[in-house]
């Protein structure tokens, strides 16, 4: 949705029944599950909050590029829970989803893009938090120099002709097998 307002109150009263969750404005997707129907419900928010100039794109393009990142990103939640069985709101999925939405969206995969979506670097506090508010920080810090080094992994995989070779499911496949410490060896 192109309104941030009406995206906010589209999810509040559908997904939420009329409960405005907290940190709605921060949100900009909202993937809902019935019995036999499933949404997605995006937003035309700057992917992460991550501002347009932080990646050295322009604005309205940004925003384009965010929606189709987010797109990426929720599809490949629900390939793995069509595949699987499962998704997991876990670090690994997010990592994984981030990867096939940032390459669906721009044909290629940068992981100091990643990095600064998930608030490891730039100026957004981003989403890492969510994964890992319940450990230490010594352990946090582990976490995030585990996820860098995935990040940079994926990046130098995204760019062989192995990876070429896949499909976007035999990608994710990859990925889910891989786990995060055999993302961080990728060639």
């Amino acid at each position: 949705m192109r309104n941030a307002s009406d995206f906010e109150d589209l999810v509040t009263n559908v997904a939420y029944k009329g409960v405005r969750p907290d940190n709605i404005e921060r949100t900009g997707v909202s993937f809902i599950h019935g019995k036999t129907v499933r949404y997605i419900i995006l937003s035309y928010k700057p992917y992460s909050n991550v501002a347009a100039q932080e990646l050295g794109l322009d604005e309205e393009a940004w925003k384009e590029k965010s929606m189709q990142l987010r797109f990426g990103h929720e599809c490949t939640h629900f390939f793995t829970k069509q595949t699987y069985g499962i998704t997991n709101n876990i670090l690994h999925d997010e990592i994984m989803a981030d990867f096939i939405g940032m390459y669906e969206a721009f044909g290629f995969y940068k992981a100091d893009w990643f990095l600064r979506f998930m608030g490891i670097a730039g100026e957004n506090d981003g989403r890492i938090i969510f994964y890992t508010k319940d450990l230490s920080a010594k352990v946090r810090e582990a976490v995030a120099d585990l996820v860098r080094d995935a990040a940079y992994g994926l990046e130098r995989w995204a760019n062989t002709k192995e990876f070429a070779a896949l499909s976007v499911g035999d990608r994710i496949k990859y990925m889910c097998r891989a786990g995060l410490r055999g993302m961080a060896i990728c060639p």
